[in-house]
């Protein structure tokens, strides 16, 4: 039995884990209220999931959800990758750079909210 634990084993491949759901990012606000016409109330209230892009240190893919909403389709929002069975709970989808400030979302599925399209 090994008790150096601080070494790690060979032949092991480490897997990155994702981030949990979180608040949006300013930009990725900013831009669903600016470009999108959201209402910001609702806007603010909605959940997010992130996964860096890879080989780009900055930019992020980005998936907008409302919890509530998840919740009620059964859908466990863990990570962004737990959404790949689930499109129907995803609101709008796209890219954030966090360094530049810019952010690039679409709709993914109609909005029945007030004042969004």
């Amino acid at each position: 039995m090994s008790w150096k634990f601080w070494e790690k084993k060979s032949g092991g491949t480490k897997v990155k884990k994702l981030p949990r759901p979180k608040e949006l990012p300013s930009s990725v606000g900013r831009f669903l209220v600016v470009n999108l016409k959201q209402d910001p109330d609702w806007v603010w209230s909605l959940r997010c999931v992130v996964r860096q892009r890879e080989g780009k240190k900055t930019i992020f893919d980005v998936r907008v959800f409302d919890l509530n909403d998840a919740d009620a389709k059964g859908v466990k929002a863990r990570d962004y990758d737990s959404f790949e069975g689930h499109p129907e709970a995803i609101l709008f989808e796209g890219w954030f750079d966090k360094s530049t400030y810019q952010a690039e979302l679409h709709r993914v599925k109609p909005v029945d909210q007030k004042g969004a399209a």
